[in-house]
């Protein structure tokens, strides 16, 4: 899995240093548009090459033409003035046929959590339908950045580099889930994380997986590169209680066995919709679903005869 998360720019040695200082200006003169926080992106770079400048530098520079071409610098400035999940082009269609949670939930290793439950909403079809591929391609590019940013963001704060793990929920993912459209569909997204955010990923752990997942894994893993290797894949019965060895029970939801009883109020700004509008137990008849809704406010939708509700339920979220 490369580096430790807990390296640190305090720790780097001299060399380690001006390899990053070199990497900076390489970034800069290629036309990467660097914010406050890009030094932790850079620094994902050169531990992916393990600190051999000439070949994250040829990274560097596709990534940065990459960027130019895809507008993902752009992408990235949205995201720091604010831009939440919910506001993705056509995060409207495609959220209610997957279930994603984007927190600052820490692991064990000081990694960023995300949360992912497409059980009773997830349908082929339906999703296929739900947008282009050009679509797909582009909230790709909004997710990985969004993970980027934030990620960057949380290694400066913590002083230490942090990485984007995830938490995936495949009960009721069956083998009329498993399609070749969905992966042709997302094949051009597959490489992404690979070639241009290095390190970006801890581990991605799927639970309560039908032998179906592993089919669908065998299909795409081949696309995905390096990051194949963080991905583990649980059954049933392996299932229970299996973040605890990765997090701590204060980042996990008491439905996979931890303590965490609601999301905290400055976690569910990053919600695929906001929930004063919307009813998540009613939407995601699921496990994540279901905790969501239990430590939310009710959705109390507008009733045009009121003119709507100002109340503030007890997490503080008006409704």
């Amino acid at each position: 899995m490369g580096e430790p998360a807990a390296i640190s720019l305090d720790t780097l040695t001299e060399q380690q240093q001006e390899a990053l200082a070199s990497a900076r200006l390489i970034a800069k003169e290629a036309g990467w548009k660097l914010d406050e926080f890009s030094e932790w992106t850079l620094l994902r770079f050169l531990l992916k090459h393990r600190w051999k400048l000439s070949a994250a530098e040829k990274q560097i520079r596709s990534t940065a033409a990459w960027r130019a071409e895809v507008g993902a610098d752009a992408i990235r400035a949205s995201i720091a003035a604010g831009l939440q999940p919910r506001d993705w082009p056509a995060m409207d269609r495609i959220c209610p046929h997957v279930l994603l949670a984007f927190t600052n939930l820490p692991t064990d290793d000081g990694d960023r959590l995300t949360y992912v439950d497409a059980n009773d909403v997830f349908e082929v079809d339906a999703f296929l339908n739900c947008a282009t591929a050009a679509e797909i391609f582009v909230i790709n590019l909004y997710v990985l950045e969004h993970a980027s940013y934030h990620n960057d963001r949380r290694s400066a704060a913590t002083g230490r580099l942090c990485r984007w793990s995830t938490h995936f929920d495949a009960r009721g993912i069956g083998m009329r889930h498993i399609s070749v459209r969905v992966a042709w569909k997302f094949r051009p997204c597959l490489p992404l994380a690979d070639n241009f955010y290095p390190s970006l990923f801890g581990f991605m752990l799927t639970v309560n997986a039908a032998k179906a997942m592993a089919v669908f894994w065998s299909l795409v893993s081949p696309f995905v590169g390096e990051n194949a290797k963080q991905v583990a894949i649980l059954d049933t019965e392996s299932s229970p209680g299996a973040l605890l060895s990765r997090a701590p029970a204060s980042s996990v939801p008491t439905c996979y066995g931890g303590s965490l009883l609601r999301l905290p109020v400055d976690e569910v700004s990053r919600l695929p919709a906001p929930p004063e509008r919307f009813d998540y137990g009613a939407a995601y008849p699921n496990e994540l679903g279901r905790w969501l809704a239990s430590g939310l406010p009710a959705a109390a939708l507008p009733d045009p005869a009121r003119g709507g509700g100002d109340e503030v339920g007890e997490t503080g979220i008006s409704r």
